[in-house]
């Protein structure tokens, strides 16, 4: 019996996969189609990815440069990066598939292809996966790492008259002199509004919620300026537009669709509008149809994600596990986990955990002297450099604990849900990078704090390194390091010795003192 099995073979499946190798666990990922990453053979339909691949940052730090390398899968070495497969700052999905399959392939990844999963069920205490071949596997524990390859559907009164972002043509002759409807406001509306700009008469993008722009709510799935090229033909009188409207009910007659709204913000106007064509970019859903009744999921978000744990542990179905975009559902819209450059970290703090829980493995954390000077130093180094906590902002941290011996232990790159529950009564230190309170009005045009006044470091607006003092998942302390253009915090007035005086003053309570009461803390 395997100790995992991965199902999927994705860039979550493959990235799981080679940390399980590295832990010398026995694992082997099933995958439906003939070669890794099929899902990116058919998406994005326009070909071109919205995650950068900068080549250049000006440093030869190989963990600092992941941060503006949103396409590598982890090796301890740093080997094998997507930069040798394609240069460009917005890479073609063709190429991604190349990168994975050759990642497998250097890595000697097991893999069985054309292997489509039909049922996933629970026996015991183990579960047996059956493949449409009547194959099938038996594991102590399975992750899941399918993506999200089901069109996901509005509740709309004849959205099946539609035409699926999954089965779009990109041909531009039969949209020409068309009026167009796109429903849905996230990039994949976007980039399918900014294709068929060229050939149109007229386009409306529709969805019932206002337009969240990623420079402004720093989620990157939020529209990104490489696919909003309609806003300016909206702004600028163009004949296009963006709608926020419900729409009620789309009918078809002589071949024009008919469709009724009902506006959010034009105090109850209702409209119909006529279309010749529409097309419905309303995002994935993971496909649960696998599921035996012993191994189903609960899932949440409209039934998109599975519910899960700190540890990305189903809520309701123990030793079922998920990795990639599913485990977005943690901390949705809050995190980059629906994206490579997110579940990466995601992917190898899971086989952390997994040994942890199931292995008898403590969790690694490094060793340094229990002074201010040396635990100061150890965090000002890490928030220099990572890239998970730069990815994962806010999400994915760090933590410190002292012992009585004197001795620090940092912790590295973990979910903080799962550190807080792990070191249980223990008073740590937590360190993150995020953001400071939400932007209002124009994000371009906000009034900083001085860079030197470290005073004010909390009224930082942008990333920049947050320390709480943390009991029991309670937060009894924060320190601020002001943010800084270039992210470089090695100023000593500035950066260095503000943070060495905050962790002087809270270093008894590190040591081992435990909380009394509230009052104490």
């Amino acid at each position: 019996m395997l100790d995992y099995l991965i199902i999927g073979a994705g860039p979550a499946g493959v990235q799981t996969a080679y940390h399980l190798k590295q832990s010398g666990l026995s694992y082997l990922m099933l995958e439906s189609g003939q070669r890794a990453g099929c899902f990116f053979e058919t998406f994005p339909i326009h070909r071109k990815l919205i995650s950068i691949n900068k080549v250049f940052t000006g440093s030869t730090n190989p963990e600092f440069n992941l941060r503006h390398d949103w396409n590598s899968i982890l090796t301890d070495d740093y080997s094998l990066n997507f930069s040798s497969f394609d240069r460009d700052f917005f890479p073609s999905a063709d190429n991604l598939v190349k990168y994975l399959n050759h990642y497998v392939d250097q890595n000697q990844l097991n893999i069985a292809y054309n292997q489509r999963v039909k049922s996933v069920e629970k026996i015991a205490d183990h579960f047996v996966v059956t493949t449409t071949h009547n194959e099938q596997y038996t594991a102590a524990r399975v992750i899941v790492s399918t993506g999200v390859p089901k069109p996901y559907i509005p509740k709309i009164e004849g959205i099946e008259l539609v035409t699926q972002y999954s089965d779009l043509n990109i041909d531009l002759a039969p949209y020409e002199n068309k009026r167009v409807l796109v429903i849905g406001k996230g990039n994949s509306a976007f980039e399918t509004a900014d294709h068929l700009i060229p050939a149109t008469s007229l386009i409306h993008v529709c969805s019932p919620n206002p337009l969240d722009m990623a420079w402004k709510t720093h989620y990157v799935g939020d529209l990104r300026a490489v696919n909003n090229n309609i806003l300016d033909t909206y702004q600028l009188k163009s004949q296009n537009a963006i709608l926020d409207a419900d729409i009620k009910r789309i009918e078809k007659q002589d071949n024009r669709f008919i469709v009724h709204f009902s506006y959010a913000h034009a105090n109850g106007e209702q409209e119909t509008i006529e279309y010749d064509e529409i097309i419905c970019c309303t995002g994935f859903a993971m496909d649960s149809s696998i599921f035996a009744d012993s191994a189903k999921p609960d899932l949440m978000i409209e039934g998109r994600f599975p519910s899960l744990d700190c540890s990305f542990e189903s809520i309701n179905v123990k030793g079922l596990y998920f990795a990639g975009t599913l485990t977005q559902s943690t901390k949705y819209r809050k995190s980059t986990s629906g994206f490579i450059h997110g579940f990466r970290y995601n992917s190898r703090a899971l086989v952390e955990m997994l040994k942890q829980k199931h292995h008898n493995t403590t969790l690694a954390c490094d060793q340094h002297l229990g002074t201010p000077e040396a635990i100061g130093s150890a965090i000002l180094n890490r928030i220099n450099e990572t890239s998970a906590l730069w990815q994962q902002h806010g999400f994915m941290v760090d933590a410190v604990t002292v012992s009585k011996s004197g001795m620090a232990q940092y912790y590295k790159h973990l979910p903080s849900p799962y550190l807080h529950a792990h070191l249980g009564d223990h008073y740590h230190l937590q360190i993150a990078l995020d953001f400071g309170a939400p932007i209002e009005g124009d994000p371009f045009n906000q009034v900083r704090v001085h860079k030197d006044n470290a005073t004010d470091a909390e009224l930082s607006k942008f990333l920049h390194p947050i320390i709480e003092l943390c009991y029991q998942g309670e937060v009894i302390e924060t320190h601020h390091i002001i943010e800084d253009l270039e992210a470089d915090w090695t100023d000593v007035e500035a950066h260095v010795k503000p943070l060495q005086q905050f962790i002087e003053r809270v270093l008894p309570k590190l040591v081992g003192e435990k909380m009394q009461n509230k009052v104490s803390a």
